[in-house]
């Protein structure tokens, strides 16, 4: 995983977010840069900017954060997320996100598991993020500062380079090491810092090439992003969501347990001994096919060596998530594992699990023994 990224990864996992499809798009050829002063960065010499000749492109345009910018067609734009601009975000308006995938490369990847790390994969995804700024900051001092009281800035274990983009301020961040890929560039625009990144390793497209094709658009009122439910709601939701878990697992019933999670994978991590993760490794999680999850739940639950009692009494973590404690009993062993639960746009879902170990549950040589629903293969581990 590529240095630096921590920060922005988080940032992503944590903000919740209102999804509404907006913004508008035009098939044509982006238009060469036309020569305009661009404001000084006392950094690494800058590059010129001309966009490469692409057969096939497409214009995104998205008034609500303001900006234009022009991809090869294979690009298919998600749904926007908008947030609350201030400190707890460090200032994100909004973000889109553009996928190299088809729907049903999308869907084929949600029937593999994933470990430690995101798949190859997760680099055709190409994210643009609009903040909130003082429109006297510069880019190069904007990107390094961290957006977040704690967090990491977003140079960190990168170089700053500038960017000739007329009539803007432009920088790349580019790897602090023999590879010198491009792997953000940040643009300022009056009061709005926009950055475009892959969401890890570096995408099949030149990150500066597109950046060529960036302009401003009129700016229409960014639309109100969901209020966050007060606690007590929050924790009604979750509460509902137990007991339908409860009635499910007890039913037996895997589809309707798989109903009840989020459609694509669920988040699994070890406990050891009152510590998350395993040591001196990747953590040990799992991203689990909700497909092959419930599958495997059925085959469990057939064979009649597999029962599940869920708890009634949701609770709060240190990372203010609710969950609920369950126990999963099997020949010959019990397992708790809490059954964490999250908003997962305007329905709550089940969307991660924590097992709990002990040292000499993981044997030698040492392995997280996750055994089928959790996993498909057979054996310890």
């Amino acid at each position: 995983m590529r240095s630096g990224i921590g920060a922005f990864a988080l940032l992503t996992l944590v903000l919740s977010s209102c999804v509404a499809n907006t913004g508008s798009e035009s098939t044509q050829s982006p238009s060469p840069p036309t020569p305009a002063s661009t404001a000084t960065v006392p950094v690494a010499a800058s590059a010129s900017l001309t966009p490469r000749p692409t057969a096939a492109m497409r214009a995104h345009e998205n008034p609500f954060l303001g900006y234009r910018i022009t991809l090869p067609s294979t690009y298919r734009r998600l749904p926007p997320s908008y947030f609350t601009a201030d400190r707890t975000t460090g200032g994100l308006l909004g973000r889109d996100a553009y996928t190299l995938l088809t729907e049903q490369q999308e869907r084929e990847e949600c029937l593999q598991d994933l470990g430690d790390l995101p798949p190859r994969t997760a680099n055709l995804l190409l994210l643009v993020d609009a903040y909130v700024v003082d429109p006297a900051v510069s880019a190069s001092d904007w990107a390094s500062t961290p957006r977040i009281p704690g967090a990491q800035s977003f140079a960190i274990h990168r170089r700053i380079v500038a960017l000739n983009l007329p009539g803007l301020d432009a920088i790349k961040l580019v790897a602090d090491n023999a590879t010198a890929d491009t792997q953000v560039v940040v643009i300022h625009a009056t009061d709005r810092m926009y950055m475009i990144s892959p969401t890890m390793w570096p995408g099949p497209h030149s990150l500066e090439d597109i950046a060529a094709t960036f302009s401003t658009v009129a700016r229409q009122p960014v639309p109100t992003p969901s209020p966050s439910p007060s606690a007590n709601i929050a924790r009604a939701n979750a509460t509902e969501l137990a007991a339908l878990l409860g009635a499910a697992f007890t039913a037996r019933d895997a589809d309707a347990v798989a109903r009840l999670m989020d459609a694509c994978r669920i988040s699994v991590s070890p406990v050891i001994d009152g510590t998350e993760g395993l040591p001196n490794s990747g953590g040990g999680g799992l991203g689990r096919s909700v497909a092959l999850f419930t599958q495997a739940l059925r085959d469990r639950f057939a064979a009649g060596d597999l029962s599940v009692a869920v708890g009634s009494n949701v609770e709060l973590d240190a990372r203010g998530g609710y969950f609920v404690r369950s126990q999963w009993t099997e020949p010959d062993r019990t397992l708790s594992i809490d059954l964490v639960m999250s908003p997962v746009g305007d329905v709550w879902r089940w969307t991660a699990a924590r097992q709990y170990f002990t040292r000499a549950d993981l044997g030698s040589p040492i392995c997280i023994p996750y055994r089928s629903p959790w996993v498909s293969r057979s054996g310890r581990c």
